[in-house]
């Protein structure tokens, strides 16, 4: 199971993308990233004040100021759904302590932070449900 995952993972890597201005508007076209990932979340764990990663999966998935992030060599992307509408963002729009995190350090994360479901967050972990 977790093989077939990383292959969506790798392949969903491959797609096009839009750029988002400070706005959070499409500026570059209407193509999408998409980031297959499983339907239910696991858990977020708070990695420190105002960003939270989804633990345990083959990709790095942040969340912080009630977005999802993500990294591949394109750059950074982000949504308020993790099930769809992926879309590149500036690297001066992206939350400064995330772009401190060196690439692969919260793959398949699994503790060392403050664990929270993905409905009911607070501040600590993003939006709240």
């Amino acid at each position: 199971m977790k093989s077939l995952l990383s292959l969506l993972v790798a392949l969903s890597l491959v797609g096009c993308f839009a750029t988002v201005g400070p706005d959070g508007q499409v500026v570059d076209g209407g193509a999408s990233f998409t980031l297959a990932l499983p339907t239910v979340l696991p858990p977020l764990i708070v990695v420190e004040p105002g960003v939270s990663v989804v633990s345990d999966i083959d990709h790095e998935v942040f969340y912080s100021d009630g977005y999802y992030w993500a990294r591949n060599d394109r750059g950074w992307y982000r949504t308020r759904d993790h099930h769809s509408g992926w879309a590149h963002v500036e690297g001066r729009y992206v939350p400064a302590p995330i772009t401190r995190y060196p690439p692969g350090q919260y793959r398949r994360y699994r503790g060392g932070g403050h664990e929270r479901g993905e409905r009911g967050r607070d501040d600590g972990g993003g939006r709240r449900d």
